[in-house]
């Protein structure tokens, strides 16, 4: 084949929707030649064994003899392994002093994950706090308050992202600790998305699935060139779900768009812009329990919820995002992110909530509305590179970034009566939007810091890593329009230090320790003065050792760390989403150890395994205990290989999460068991008892077009709770056993 030959060019089509986004339809794909479609996650390549013919008409019916016989395609993944996007640009694993976690696109397909929460639950020490509005997730015992986009600034859209659709990335990264240096200086760590990119050579991949509880979904990715010099790249992924869940009478039906385009505007200058669109509509959407009085277990049916039928929530979110990367020479490039986020939720329902009396088997039920608008602008401009001193190469990174927020919340929050939660009858329907809203307040939050860090190599195989951020803004105004009090809080200008090593034992094996502190402004929330609390502060110490093995397709670490902090905010009273009321109660030291193999065993097996330690008080107050619902040990493993030796094209996977004990501490009243006679309130520690989760995937390659899988979680039918609550509420049973079956076509 002539390689030099000209290729017809992939045509997308522009379309716009109602609320202003791109859409790219497909025309034609052609493939000229042999050629890789590269993603951070995989490798796709494309072989053809005739040439290129021209498209035929759309509206032609050609005869037999005007057939042309399709192209054989094969297609091949290889994972790159031994990198990650935990910064403004893609570092080797071993290069990090850190603990680093990445979720290729491989994986995510492999175990059917189709949201951002789908992937926090499989992440290496990732424990998550289930909400009926957010979850919320913690590492080490800390809370995970941030995330990032292609490398840009962090953003705090984290608890309100657990339901972005995972078709929109290309892999998932979680840097454990305190990322100092780019603005994330809470301990948890700092969650990073890599969206997709167009790519050059056209491909088309569509898949359909249909699984447990009519969960039904269709998916498609394309992209491809858009001129004849490929200097311009689109892709457009596109999903649509509809599924009931477990407990009933709950359903939700989502709608994703995305779309990219990237320009090649020079030899030395790429922009990347895109948008995505994705639209939740939930029906009855809460699945919280409560318990006795006493703190014990209901014993409900997992089925059960008390969920009104008529309750909804509705939750649309809108990204406008752009990279601009200018490359000066081999050493030195400059990189512009800008990203504009918009969410819209709204929700009317009536929910059960509050400790069930033995005597009458009664709880309460209250009327909950919400509507909530939140905007949020950031852009982060960097310079980095390397140079060379003293015959060694040296890394330099000097970066601006701002990032600033709006969210315009209206809450009611009513009691309406009691109820017989065995026999539960909800209460009627009640009018949206209220006119009258018990919450209406405006929050604006505005961020601005520089930052920097030097890498330094003064001898062979030792690096020396100094540098920090510093604040040059960290705003926030409260606008309470019931009551008509503002509350402003402007903190000072602050420097936040970080400082690393990486000594490289053998071209292999490397040893690192890192020292970070914590800054976090809290002033969102408010205390019962209704003054904002103070900022959490700390120190964040690891030690460890990571290999590279195999060459570089399997990584193993081991860390060490240490944290300690003051002050995070306990919510004492107030309902949900209302920023008061806080008690700075927190003195946390956590410390613990991690353990993970990630990466090829060999060719045909693939591994994900992850082990952590935890151990983590309140020296401060043990009344209110922080993070009790972070296990001292978790297990996380997931397993892949393919069996062409048995049957070609067959492959079976497996894993496991593993816990122990975790609990929530909350006031209950206690109980005689003999008389039945009720006590004095009193806090006890409600307890879920170490539990096993295990899954499993079997595959078959129908042909290099078409594979099929077959995916079984909770594989035993586990009965447990993920989240554990309190007398009150917060209950939440995990998924029992579920199948899904997944059609998946690439061209």
């Amino acid at each position: 084949m002539n390689q030099h030959q000209p290729r017809a060019p992939f045509t997308l089509v522009l379309h716009s929707l109602c609320i202003g986004l791109p859409i790219l339809s497909l025309q034609w794909i052609s493939a000229a030649h042999a050629a890789p479609i590269t993603t951070s996650a995989h490798t796709v390549t494309t072989t053809e064994s005739v040439p290129e013919q021209s498209p035929p008409p759309l509206n032609s019916s050609a005869s037999s003899e005007q057939v042309t016989q399709l192209a054989t395609i094969t297609v091949s993944a290889t994972a790159d392994h031994n990198q990650a996007l935990v910064g403004k640009s893609a570092q080797a694993l071993k290069e990090i002093p850190q603990s680093v976690t990445v979720l290729s696109r491989e994986q995510i397909e492999q175990q059917g994950l189709k949201t951002l929460d789908d992937v926090m639950l499989k992440t290496t020490g990732v424990t998550r706090e289930q909400t009926w509005l957010n979850n919320n997730y913690s590492s080490r015992g800390l809370k995970i308050t941030n995330i990032r986009y292609d490398g840009g600034g962090a953003s705090s859209m984290q608890g309100r992202s657990n339901n972005a659709d995972m078709a929109q990335y290309d892999s998932v990264a979680l840097l454990r600790g305190a990322d100092g240096l780019f603005g994330a200086g809470e301990a948890g760590g700092v969650i990073n998305l890599n969206s997709k990119r167009p790519q050059a050579d056209p491909a088309i991949v569509g898949s359909i699935s249909a699984g447990s509880w009519n969960n039904y979904r269709a998916e498609v990715d394309a992209t491809g060139a858009l001129n004849q010099d490929q200097s311009i790249q689109g892709r457009v992924v596109a999903v649509f779900q509809d599924q009931d869940f477990f407990y009933k009478p709950t359903q939700n039906r989502r709608e994703m768009l995305y779309t990219a385009l990237n320009f090649e505007l020079s030899p030395e200058t790429t922009w990347f812009t895109g948008a995505s669109y994705q639209r939740d509509k939930t029906d009855a959407f809460n699945a919280s329990l409560p318990r006795w009085e006493d703190g014990a277990d209901l014993g409900l049916p997992r089925e059960h919820s008390f969920n009104a039928p008529w309750g909804w929530m509705k939750r649309e979110n809108i990204s406008i995002f752009s990279n601009l990367v200018h490359q000066f020479n081999d050493d030195w490039k400059a990189q512009l992110n800008i990203r504009h986020n918009i969410g819209d939720d709204s929700a009317n329902n009536a929910e059960i909530e509050g400790a069930v009396a033995y005597q009458d088997r009664q709880s309460e039920w209250w009327r909950y509305q919400e509507m909530t608008e939140f905007k949020e602008t950031s852009y982060d401009l960097n310079l980095q590179g390397s140079f060379e001193f003293l015959n060694q190469r040296h890394d330099l990174i000097l970066g601006l970034d701002h990032v600033s927020s709006q969210k315009d919340h209206q809450q009611n929050w009513i009691k309406y009566g009691k109820g017989d939660v065995f026999d539960p009858v909800a209460p009627p329907e009640w009018d949206f939007p209220a006119q009258d809203w018990a919450i209406v307040n405006q929050t604006d939050n505005s961020k601005t810091g520089l930052y920097g860090s030097l890498r330094i190599r003064p001898v062979e195989n030792l690096a020396l890593i100094a540098g920090g951020r510093y604040v040059l803004k960290d705003k926030n105004v409260q606008q309470n329009r019931v009551s008509g009090k503002d509350t402003l809080t402007d903190q000072d200008k602050l420097f936040i230090p970080y400082f690393g090593l990486v000594y490289d034992l053998t071209q292999q094996i490397s040893i690192y320790a890192s020292s970070a502190e914590i800054y976090k402004s809290q002033a969102n929330l408010l205390d019962v003065n209704q003054q904002p609390l103070d900022p959490i502060t700390g120190r964040n110490y690891e030690l460890g050792i990571k290999t590279s093995l195999m060459d570089d397709q399997l990584n193993a670490s081991f860390a060490l760390y240490q944290v300690k902090k003051t002050g995070e905010g306990t919510r004492i009273s107030g309902p949900f989403s209302s920023p008061c009321c806080y008690i700075g109660s927190g003195s946390l030291l956590s410390q613990g150890f991690d353990i993970e193999l990630t990466g090829m065993l060999s060719p045909d097996w693939n591994i994900s395994a992850g082990y952590t330690y935890n151990d983590n008080e309140n020296k401060a107050n043990s009344q209110f205990v922080l993070n009790s619902y972070t296990p001292k040990h978790l297990l996380k493993i997931w397993s892949h290989y393919r069996m062409d030796a048995v049957l070609p094209g067959l492959s079976i996977g497996g894993g496991v999460t593993a816990q122990s004990k975790n609990f929530k501490r909350g006031k209950v009243t206690s109980r005689d068991p003999i008389t039945g006679a009720i006590g004095d309130a009193h806090f006890v520690n409600i307890e879920q008892p170490s539990y096993a989760v295990w899954s499993m995937r079997v595959g078959y390659e129908i042909d290099p077009h078409w594979d099929v899988a077959l995916n079984l979680d909770n594989l035993f039918d586990k009965r447990y709770y993920s989240t554990i609550g309190d007398a009150s509420a917060g209950n939440f049973y995990g998924e029992p056993r579920s199948v899904l079956l997944t059609l998946r076509g690439k061209y």
